[in-house]
């Protein structure tokens, strides 16, 4: 699942995980993604942080709270101090800058391929 408010981000992080056996639901907002949770039921989620209404890390605690199971990575342009720590009290498993997806795609190939993954590996 990839949320976020702008869809040339969506399209951005949807073709650096296009990957055989990935299937995904693309959600313009965090209430849009509650909707679609309940049905989709994601393994992986992309969450951006700031967008309207729900923002991120809201967005993030209330899909855990419906989906214990998803894997929440904050995906986000901006650099704040306390973002890393927002995303992990939301129950995010890491935060990715936008302008590094090749991490994000190396944290879901390695789960795909049985590696472990360390949340630290993403900082």
């Amino acid at each position: 699942m990839i949320v976020d408010d702008h869809a040339p981000a969506r399209e951005m992080i949807r073709r650096i995980l296009e990957l055989p056996g990935i299937t995904f639901c693309e959600c313009a907002s965090g209430e849009e993604a509650l909707q679609q949770v309940r049905e989709f039921k994601p393994h992986w989620v992309t969450m951006d942080v700031n967008m309207p209404g729900l923002n991120g890390f809201q967005s993030t605690e209330a899909l855990r709270a419906e989906h214990p199971s998803a894997r929440v990575v904050i995906v986000t342009s901006y650099s704040e101090v306390n973002y890393r720590e927002r995303s992990r009290a939301a129950g995010a498993i890491a935060l990715i800058s936008k302008e590094n997806l090749l991490a994000l795609r190396i944290m879901v190939t390695q789960e795909m391929g049985g590696g472990q993954f360390s949340p630290s590996t993403a900082d």
